[in-house]
């Protein structure tokens, strides 16, 4: 009668129905988790325990020990379970629970070793324990074991040629013993050479438990990465939803290695004619289920920290079109780095969600109805309306320079008068307001969450610090205002809104809340000086006229100058010195949470922290690269860690600060490759095209004064630089300067480099712009 280990092996193959990305590319998957011990590794178990048995090396009385993710323990702790050895497993304690109780249930005894040093960490102790007391254990080095191979060249490889009948003609596995593909791959060179062979790998820093990236870890000595035909790597992003693809679209339910097959394979079968790829699912998704695999997906995306509830909330777009809050600048002051510094972080999240596939609606409320504006209109003699226009034009334009989404909208509470008299008639109706002598307050006792924005208990603030108590006729101090009775003044000017409670002016309160006309509201994002009491006023009019409820409040700290008493200049004259894109950098380098300083010397640095961006991505524009794959696995790695760095950073709460030292080391290696030749042209592409997607997000390059790349020149141009190498190598420098003119009049910049000619196309070209150079 067969034991149990005789079940070992001839797992199923089951074709991938629902997930395809080319339909004339079949995906077969064998299913591992169909072993007695639930993975792939019970093939490696078996063979290793059998291989020592026959060696000699393995007998009654010593114990098995062995550095294990997990599979490979728990398939040893089974085949140990039936032959009746003791076994002891060691291995990283950041292993999944469902592992670790498996292995004891075998009757195992686990080691932990740190989860900071992954794998290796266990298998440095795993060492140490057969060097030091030999006679007492048998080491079983799966690493390193010839018959971890064996055991897939024997069994796997030759399963999957009978099971397909022949027809495969690719087939991956992810790399961690590695000894599933190169066991798989040693087999089909001998069956079928044409079969390629491909070796999963997950990008350096990855969170997937049982592989390994060969650059970070100890390489196994079974492996041979020229064997492969192709190595090719997945990030963890897509290998975890894939696994909850598979769940919900196949029916699989896997783990993590599982989807990091299913996601390089869908990327393989991308670029195939036909064909058949076979692919190994390790195991099932039941020995994760205490990890973040299968987390809900409300937790996914952006975190914001929320003033309501004291930390941080994930972002939650249920409409697709998430309406995203500031309050603008005063309109004597519409270059207010406070108020561009809340902006382009605005800015930034609305970026991350547009790539994200959805619609988000950024807006910035300018209260141009107050006491401030009206004075400015009568110092300029003007009219609201035309002072309203100019302030919405400035801010427009200074939103264009520093590079703001094309859908950012400033709106002018001037536009929403009418708005305002709907919020208040509810708040009336309500019982949550109440007028007195022609003026309309809100009543704070009324609403019992009143200061839980900032923290505030309303019966301990002192009322009468900010305005004159005398000039108000409240039933309470602490009531604020909605609209005020007009002034003498107003009514002269017709500065008024004629309303059913007479002749009024709205607050500034009123002002911001009508300003927003959508039916939702997801995030507000306010300035220090905003803290209270105008987001509780805020609150309290959206919650009791519309039942608005923002899924986040976030407050962004103020730009201040280093020194005291250092007058802080306004965002334009900063711009003269710096440039918009720089400035949006420098905007961008700390914490919204924190004050950000402001002196000539900071700024300076991050001008040239800038120029080292701008200036890579020119050169991965101009110059001429060799078409061979230099530095490949190296320049891939860079990027797919920059590229999950940004967004790391991006979703933890727009906290950018954390990503610049990750573009700087990117941008210096990088360069240092293009210096020392070791770039080639496809490398330098995807170098450039994850620079491009950073941009995309964050929004700091200036591509309007970016060189053209050789192809985009016209025939004239290329004629004229010709004549003018040829001049200056015959040292001709008077013609070469008359064709450099010749190419400014036709609204190109030449600009001599250490590694060659750059040409720019000159903006607005007119003759003035000539006459400047």
């Amino acid at each position: 009668m067969n034991n149990l280990l005789s079940l070992i092996g001839s797992t199923p193959l089951v074709e991938i129905r629902n997930i395809s990305v080319n339909p004339r590319v079949s995906i077969m998957a064998k299913l591992e988790m169909k072993n007695p011990g639930g993975s792939v590794k019970d093939r490696v178990a078996l063979a290793m325990i059998e291989r020592a048995e026959k060696s000699g090396e393995l007998t009654k009385g010593k114990t098995v020990i062995e550095a294990t993710s997990g599979n490979t323990g728990i398939g040893l702790a089974m085949v140990c379970a039936v032959k009746g050895y003791p076994i002891k497993l060691i291995m990283s304690a950041a292993a999944s629970e469902e592992r670790k109780k498996i292995m004891r249930a075998y009757g195992a005894e686990i080691v932990l070793t740190p989860g900071h040093l992954s794998t290796d960490g266990a298998i440095e102790e795993a060492y140490r324990m057969a060097r030091e007391e030999p006679d007492k254990y048998v080491l079983m080095d799966q690493f390193n074991n010839p018959a971890s191979i064996e055991a897939h060249y024997q069994t796997t490889g030759p399963e999957i040629w009978e099971q397909t009948e022949g027809q495969v003609t690719h087939i991956t596995a992810c790399l961690g013993t590695t000894g599933t593909i190169m066991g798989i791959t040693r087999r089909m060179r001998e069956l079928a050479p044409h079969v390629r062979c491909i070796g999963i790998e997950p990008y350096p820093g990855h969170k997937i438990q049982g592989l390994k990236n060969m650059q970070e870890s100890y390489p196994p000595g079974i492996y041979d990465k020229k064997f492969l035909d192709v190595v090719a790597n997945v990030n963890d992003e897509d290998a975890f939803a894939m696994c909850r693809e598979l769940a919900r679209k196949e029916g699989l339910f896997v783990g993590m290695s599982s989807g990091a097959a299913m996601a390089g394979s869908l990327k393989l079968a991308r670029e195939m004619e036909s064909g058949l790829i076979v692919t190994i699912f390790p195991d099932s998704g039941e020995r994760y289920l205490s990890t973040p695999l299968f987390k809900m997906p409300e937790q996914d995306g952006i975190k914001f920290f929320d003033l309501k509830t004291r930390k941080k909330v994930s972002f939650q777009a249920a409409s697709g079109r998430p309406v995203l809050f500031t309050i603008g600048p005063r309109t004597s002051f519409t270059d207010d780095p406070d108020f561009w510094r809340r902006a382009v972080f605005l800015d930034t999240a609305c970026r991350y969600l547009i790539h994200k596939g959805l619609k988000p609606v950024p807006l910035a409320a300018v209260a141009d109805f107050d006491d401030t504006t009206l004075e400015a209109v009568r110092a300029g003699q003007s009219t609201l309306k035309d002072f309203k226009h100019t302030v919405i034009s400035e801010l427009e334009a200074i939103s264009r320079d520093i590079n703001l989404c094309s859908g950012f909208q400033f709106v002018p509470a001037s536009d929403k008068l009418e708005q305002g008299q709907e919020l208040c008639s509810k708040l009336l109706s309500r019982g949550l307001a109440y007028e007195k002598l022609r003026s309309v307050y809100f009543d704070v006792g009324r609403d019992q969450e009143y200061g839980k924005l900032a923290g505030i208990d309303p019966a301990t603030i002192i009322s009468g610090k900010t305005v004159d108590l005398e000039d108000y006729v409240k039933d309470s101090p602490r009531d604020f205002t909605l609209y005020k009775r007009a002034s003498l003044k107003d009514l002269k000017e017709d500065n008024v809104l004629k309303t059913r409670w007479g002749n009024v002016r709205p607050s500034w309160y009123l002002q911001m809340a009508a300003s927003l006309d959508h039916d939702r509201l997801d995030l507000v994002l306010a300035g220090e000086t905003h803290f209270f009491p105008h987001l509780d006023n805020l609150r309290s009019i959206w919650k009791g006229a519309r039942a608005l409820i923002p899924q986040c409040w976030a407050v962004a700290q103020s730009v201040r100058g280093e020194a005291d008493g250092l007058d802080l200049p306004g965002i334009k004259t900063m711009a003269a010195e710096a440039g918009y894109s720089a400035l949006r950098v420098w905007l961008l380098s700390g914490s919204y949470h924190k004050t950000l300083s402001y002196s000539e010397k900071n700024l300076a640095m991050w001008v040239k922290n800038w120029h080292r961006i701008q200036d890579l991505c020119a050169t991965l524009i101009v110059e001429k690269f060799p078409t061979t794959d230099i530095s490949k696995d190296n320049v891939n790695a860079l990027c797919k860690e920059l590229e999950q760095n940004l967004f790391k950073s991006v979703e933890d709460d727009l906290s950018v600060y954390k990503f610049w030292p990750d573009l700087f080391s990117f941008c210096k290696k990088v360069r240092n490759l293009v210096e020392e030749g070791k770039i080639g042209k496809d490398q330098a592409s995807e170098s450039l095209t994850v620079l491009k997607k950073m941009d995309s997000i964050l929004g700091i390059l200036d591509w309007n004064n970016m060189p053209l790349a050789e192809a985009e020149y016209p025939r004239e141009l290329k004629d004229l630089l010709v004549q003018r190498n040829k001049a200056r190598d015959e040292k001709d420098y008077a013609s070469a300067d008359k064709l450099r003119q010749t190419m400014i009049k036709m609204g190109y910049r030449i600009e001599d480099t250490h590694g060659g000619i750059r040409v720019y196309k000159i903006l607005n070209f007119s003759l003035h712009t000539y006459r400047s150079f």
